[in-house]
């Protein structure tokens, strides 16, 4: 959304059209992800184990007619979202296992699922990426103001010719998102499944504490001194203005209850690994 505001004109219509076209997009994708949830919940079985009702047996000798208390018969599948969450794998493999083996008439679905799967992901890569990009660049272009953009030009003299006719601002932000990126795919090639649940619970944190925190504080400068007095093509109302308190409420308490499962999971982790070692001594 940064990206693209930059490049519309600063005036009431646009900015308006602006935010319409971002509430139809937020909307569409809200609809699209209980729609997407909803049919992996009623394909897909939840649980690994599961408790099958068997008819009753009915006693029809004599004057009464008498029933057996109802028996249950539990069947193991490894084709569930329990087995998926512990090999790491994504809701769409097992719903795209359950196509392909009991809905075979159906087998365009699975191809339509992976093209949007893959177009899912390669959205997501691009906008995640070039936002990481920009934040580098940002980095980098505020130690380089200064004197430390001298630093850097002391330090490039001693770069080979060809390096030397580059920018060193293209320079220093190149060699810091290649690190970045590099850094990142050495981590998900050595690590895919612990990169998988970090990645998971670092995005959550990071865009609940954006919420909750960053947008809030933005939110409370831009109404005091000396911002208070620039002109704003369209502003805020004073009564939508009014519910931004409810950005620190709700979102930094996701980010406390992510912390807190966490720090419950690490615990739980720890003591499982303290009862198996007393175990292993005692024996």
């Amino acid at each position: 959304m940064p990206f693209l505001f930059s490049e519309i004109s600063h005036n009431k219509s646009q900015i308006m059209w602006f935010r319409r076209v971002v509430l139809g997009g937020l909307v569409t994708c809200t609809i699209l992800n209980i729609l997407w949830c909803w049919a992996v919940l009623e394909i897909v079985p939840q649980m690994s184990v599961q408790k099958v009702l068997e008819d009753g047996i009915s006693n029809n000798s004599g004057i009464f007619t008498e029933t057996s208390p109802p028996a249950y018969t539990f069947v193991y599948s490894n084709i569930s979202l329990e087995e998926s969450e512990r090999v790491g794998e994504i809701a769409t493999i097992p719903l795209t296992k359950i196509i392909n083996q009991k809905h075979r008439h159906f087998s365009w679905v699975v191809k339509l699922i992976q093209i949007f799967i893959a177009i899912s992901i390669t959205v997501s890569f691009l906008v995640m990426g070039s936002a990481m990009k920009h934040t580098i660049d940002g980095l980098v272009n505020a130690l380089l103001d200064g004197n430390a953009e001298g630093i850097y030009r002391n330090c490039g003299k001693s770069l080979p010719r060809f390096l030397q006719r580059c920018n060193s601002r293209r320079l220093v932000n190149g060699f810091m998102s290649l690190l970045a990126f590099g850094l990142i795919f050495l981590v998900a090639s050595c690590d895919p499944k612990g990169f998988v649940v970090m990645l998971d619970k670092v995005v959550s944190f990071s865009l609940n504490t954006e919420m909750g925190l960053f947008i809030f504080l933005m939110m409370r400068t831009s109404r005091s001194e000396p911002f208070r007095h620039l002109s704003v093509p369209l502003p805020m109302g004073e009564r939508l203005f009014r519910l931004h308190w409810v950005l620190p409420l709700y979102f930094l308490f996701a980010v406390g209850y992510d912390v807190f499962t966490s720090l419950m999971k690490v615990a739980e982790s720890f003591i499982q690994t303290q009862s198996q070692s007393t175990n292993l001594s005692l024996h």
